[in-house]
């Protein structure tokens, strides 16, 4: 079948499986009282970032550890973009308006990306029960630092809407776990096909494995995250989204180390890289300092719908993607 249609086809069941489960996420967080911003960091994040688990682990299976690195490091600056996207449909500004717990989430995906682009520049050789030490490093900080993650938290009130759908019977929690689960299911399978597709179109486009990964397999992984960020930002949920966003880049980190238990060879993974993927960790972690910034700033309402953070993260990206493609 053709590579490109059967990209196309798993990209829309990515959007419409992502769209179920950014609805029973929102419900989930609400019901357990565990609130938006400790969902969107943990469980929604994981759930969206299982098109990267599976897009990543397949393509290093087969021996595309180029695409693998690529679509991590890739889904991670596109991520960011979300939060422009969000600001679109959003009524307030996003980043003055959610909890100051996504700061560590941000700092900790500043961290894990500086590991990351430190061992492609100074390739290490070492490693541990098949994956190397700074794969190992980079799962056991993300493992360690979630663990003491603030938990619940009241956030700014969400739109009207919002408030009257929860004043509505509510869905029994059974039946929103299985929802969750059916759609995290349906975008774990269109993931690892989609992987599939998109090497055979950086052989067919003559594009690389480095760039299409950055970008196309990167942009199609994410589309569940995209389909949460604008649905999220027209409820009025902001802290779900940059939530989503934030945790889905420190989530997609911890897919490096499956990568490379998955490759063929004894070689870290990391090891392997080139230096576009380092350039693109290093956009990634930009990026995070922007946000960063912005949620240490006092909270501000300005009359412009967009203020200097988005336009900021839209620059750095566009700029960064022309770096990505120089360095090949």
């Amino acid at each position: 079948m053709n590579p490109w249609l059967i990209f196309a086809i798993c990209a829309a069941v990515i959007i419409v499986a992502g769209r179920a489960i950014s609805n029973a996420s929102d419900e989930l967080a609400e019901r357990t009282g565990l609130g938006r911003a400790f969902i969107g960091s943990l469980l929604l994040a994981g759930a969206t970032s299982l098109p990267e688990v599976a897009a990543s682990g397949s393509a290093a299976f087969m021996g595309s550890g180029n695409l693998a690195l690529g679509n991590v490091f890739g889904s991670n600056i596109f991520n960011m973009i979300l939060l422009v996207v969000g600001q679109i449909f959003a009524t307030r500004h996003i980043l003055s308006n959610v909890s100051p717990t996504h700061i560590t989430t941000a700092a900790t995906g500043m961290l894990l990306s500086g590991i990351a682009a430190l061992s492609i520049l100074a390739p290490q050789p070492y490693a541990f029960l098949g994956a190397g030490l700074d794969t190992w490093l980079i799962a056991v900080l993300y493992i360690v630092i979630m663990r003491m993650l603030p938990g619940a938290e009241q956030e700014p009130e969400v739109a009207a809407a919002t408030q009257a759908r929860d004043a509505e019977p509510t869905t029994s929690l059974t039946v929103l776990w299985l929802k969750f689960a059916a759609s995290a299911a349906a975008i774990l399978v269109a993931g690892w096909f989609l992987s599939k597709a998109a090497d055979e179109i950086a052989v067919i486009t003559g594009l690389g494995q480095t760039f299409i990964g950055s970008t196309l397999l990167a942009a199609s992984t994410s589309l569940p995250e995209l389909t949460v960020s604008i649905f999220t930002a027209r409820m009025g949920a902001y802290d779900l989204l940059v939530g989503n966003v934030l945790g889905s880049n420190i989530f997609n980190m911890v897919i490096l180390i499956v990568s490379d238990l998955l490759q063929p060879g004894s070689t870290p993974i990391l090891s392997t890289g080139t230096t576009g993927q380092a350039v693109s960790a290093l956009v990634g972690l930009v990026l995070s300092g922007i946000v960063i910034v912005s949620l240490t700033l006092p909270r501000r309402e300005g009359k412009f719908k967009f203020s200097w953070d988005m336009w900021l993260i839209l620059a750095v990206y566009l700029v960064g993607l022309r770096m990505i493609y120089q360095a090949g």
